[in-house]
């Protein structure tokens, strides 16, 4: 079963990987890479993302910047 994530470790997972906040939005928060066309949305501040929605954000959090 994959690892339960909240939005703050999602966050701080984005971060990490050269994603920047580029916007807010009332709880939703914008990231954006340099090397990326793609913009990730992370829902802050959530205590228990849902385990569908987490696993996707990490893929593309990890893998968009290939």
């Amino acid at each position: 079963m994959p690892k339960r994530y909240t939005s703050r470790e999602l966050v701080k997972l984005a971060e990490e990987f050269g994603w920047r906040l580029v916007g807010v939005r009332g709880d939703h928060y914008n990231f954006k890479n340099p090397e990326s066309r793609f913009i990730v949305t992370i829902v802050h501040p959530q205590k228990d993302v849902p385990v569908g929605r987490a696993v996707d954000t990490a893929k593309k959090i990890r893998l968009e910047i290939k």
